[in-house]
């Protein structure tokens, strides 16, 4: 009986994509309660959801609003996107757009395969990433932008640039700068991201960890929501994949979305899965989708 308990509080609070069963037992997890997302809105779903949308959905209204900034009870309805308007100022997102296209140059001039793999067999970038994530055939997985940099990179020269390491995130913030303003259009027509979506939705709304947390714990309402946690308002998750990887202050580095999640799991006292975990690219595809029509914004600070 001691063992069976131990095995179920460990099941408990094992990770997200990678908690096993034992003994035939399945894992106990509570659910948030649900909100109704539609994905064929994209970023219109954020309508009748948090409706901060018509605050921040153009340059126009962002600037209209720039009185909120800096107060903590209205700030959080422009969803941060009025840091996005910083074209000018030089800030170090745009520096790793710079070395990360250094080193794709570089990496393709060891053999010029590298780029027409990240091209999908075309020839240039430009406005491909606003297509990620999706569902390769060849490959009969869905890929990131960030998976696609570490699949090329080992098919054609044999190396490793993992997902979640520097290197990656600077040819990701290069390749995904190519695609700055264009609207995301990540393909819910095709059944397999689809299926991603949904997985990723459910992991969106399970809790986990100590804290008994889920991601809608802070980012649906009449959760914590547009309400101070700690020293950060949470905000919708509608366009939020949009400016990733972003430069985070706090930490001082590129951080890509995959990243964002891990930092998440931790503040929630969950055991940890890594960038490329299959759970992580399910949460990416549901996130995406609610960036649908919003541009692209890389290089972006946060």
């Amino acid at each position: 009986m001691r063992l069976k308990i131990r095995t179920l509080v460990f099941a408990a609070i094992a990770s997200l994509g990678t908690t096993a069963t034992v003994a035939g037992d399945e894992p106990y997890h509570e659910n948030y309660p649900q909100a109704h997302i539609d994905p064929a809105r994209g970023v219109n779903g954020d309508i009748g959801f948090s409706d901060t949308l018509p605050f921040w959905r153009t340059e126009a209204e962002l600037e209209r609003n720039a009185k909120w900034v800096g107060d903590p009870n209205e700030q959080w309805k422009l969803n941060w996107k009025f840091m996005d308007l910083d074209r000018v100022d030089l800030h170090p997102g745009h520096l790793a757009v710079d070395e990360g296209e250094a080193m794709a140059a570089k990496l393709a001039k060891r053999n010029p395969a590298f780029l027409a793999c990240l091209a999908d067999g075309g020839k240039k970038l430009d406005g491909l990433a606003a297509g990620y994530p999706k569902y390769d055939k060849a490959l009969d997985r869905i890929v990131t932008v960030e998976s696609r940099i570490e699949q090329c990179a080992k098919t054609v020269l044999n190396e490793e640039i993992r997902q979640g390491t520097p290197p990656n995130n600077k040819i990701s913030v290069y390749f995904k700068s190519l695609s700055a303003g264009t609207p995301i259009k990540v393909d819910i027509g095709d059944g397999k991201v689809m299926e991603s979506y949904r997985r990723g939705e459910q992991l969106f709304y399970k809790k986990t960890g100590q804290l008994n947390f889920a991601c809608a714990s802070c980012h649906v309402p009449g959760s914590i929501m547009g309400h101070k946690l700690r020293g950060e308002t949470p905000t919708t998750p509608f366009a939020d994949a949009a400016h990733y990887p972003t430069y985070r202050t706090p930490i001082g580095a590129l951080e890509s979305l995959q990243e964002r999640f891990a930092r998440c799991l931790g503040q929630m006292r969950t055991a940890q899965i890594k960038p490329g975990d299959p759970a992580f690219t399910d949460l990416e595809v549901f996130m995406t989708v609610l960036s649908n029509d919003y541009p692209v914004s890389v290089p972006s600070a946060r």
